[in-house]
């Protein structure tokens, strides 16, 4: 019997992640995928008014039934606090092979610029101070999560070429592809 796969997808608010898994469906879909953002815009269509806490609360509780059962599954997060560090350190105790895709950009203004874009398609706002806190955090968070993946894989999303893959490995043993962008050289460990 294989384990089951937790499979995080991170990275801070605009740099790509729902656009990464909405584009690789075969690698990231077969498995239920808990994106806060999805379910707060269901939310919304459904009560008519966004709710980030409720939907951040549906994620929190699928995933502990999912992890529970030992079924496999992918989330989406900005990593930018110590919860999904949390869910990751449960679900391998239980058993669970941890996967982790981080998508990075070289500045906070990339993102800040993709999420207003993604706003005037009619797509959910992040305030910009919001922004702004979390992307050194998301940083930080992941060189914590690194050396538990038992797979990781290290995306730039910086320029209009889209996701480039600049690391993949296991922990310590990651392989670097240089040049380095000066963020992905902050993970090395």
């Amino acid at each position: 019997m294989s384990r089951p796969v937790l499979t995080i997808i991170a990275g801070s608010n605009g740099c790509g992640k729902s656009t990464l898994t909405r584009g690789a469906r075969e690698e990231f879909q077969q498995n239920p995928v808990l994106d806060p953002d999805a379910i707060a815009k269901s939310l919304q269509a459904t009560y008519g008014s966004p709710s980030n806490i409720e939907a951040g609360k549906q994620v929190l509780r699928i995933a502990e039934e999912l992890i529970e059962n030992r079924q496999s599954f992918t989330v989406e997060t900005t990593l930018s606090g110590g919860t999904y560090l949390r869910m990751a350190d449960r679900a391998k105790r239980a058993g669970f092979d941890i996967r982790v895709f981080f998508i990075g950009t070289t500045s906070v203004e990339i993102n800040i610029e993709r999420v207003k874009a993604r706003v005037r398609k009619g797509g959910h706002d992040v305030p910009e101070e919001d922004q702004r806190r979390r992307y050194p955090r998301t940083l930080a968070n992941m060189k914590k999560l690194l050396p538990s993946a038992g797979f990781a894989g290290i995306l730039d999303n910086s320029t209009p070429k889209g996701h480039t893959v600049v690391g993949y490995g296991v922990g310590a043993n990651m392989h670097w592809i240089e040049p380095l962008p000066d963020w992905a050289a902050g993970l090395r460990t």
